[in-house]
């Protein structure tokens, strides 16, 4: 129960983040919160899916009902179980770890590299959706299938509209 709940908690907490990141970042929604609380609020969401995942990865270590080895969570197509599907959990993980190690490294790689590396987090999330539909053992439960469901339609919703107010958006002074 509890690897499972980690896998769902890391999974909700990518899509808080993601939705976060988009909402706060585009026009109708951008000015409700302060940016530098909107961006502490945006690290800490991700920050804790990264811990629910790094968790979510050891329980499948020592679990006992589906044992997975180190390689099966690091190397895609070695599980045995749903290799497809734990392949884009693979995928995904490596996604999810690379924009925040890139978030992080904000500074020293520039705001161009900086935003062309947090794009990943869009396929991400839906590598992730795909991960807990087709490995999740608890996908075909109703409240796991419609959360799915909901956090995929709120995050289409949000790329929907940052597209059509791409041209309305304020441009940003230059630093002195």
């Amino acid at each position: 129960i509890v690897l499972r709940a980690a896998g769902v908690g890391a999974y909700v907490m990518l899509f808080l983040s993601v939705a976060w990141g988009l909402a706060s970042t585009t026009t109708p929604f951008g000015k409700r919160v302060s940016k530098p609380s909107s961006t502490l609020v945006h690290q800490f969401m991700s920050t804790c899916g990264l811990f629910l995942l790094a968790f979510h990865m050891g329980a499948l270590l020592v679990d006992r009902f589906m044992p997975f080895g180190v390689a099966d969570l690091f190397v895609p197509m070695s599980a045995t179980y749903r290799p497809a599907a734990v392949t884009i959990g693979i995928v995904a993980m490596y996604g999810f770890v690379f924009t925040i190690v890139a978030s992080w490294l904000r500074k020293p790689i520039g705001p161009v590299w900086w935003k062309r590396t947090h794009l990943l987090a869009i396929p991400t999330f839906a590598l992730s959706l795909l991960h807990g539909l087709f490995a999740g053992t608890d996908s075909t439960r109703p409240v796991l299938w419609w959360t799915y469901v909901g956090t995929g339609l709120v995050v289409v919703f949000l790329i929907v509209v940052r597209a059509l107010t791409v041209g309305l958006r304020p441009q940003r002074k230059a630093p002195p």
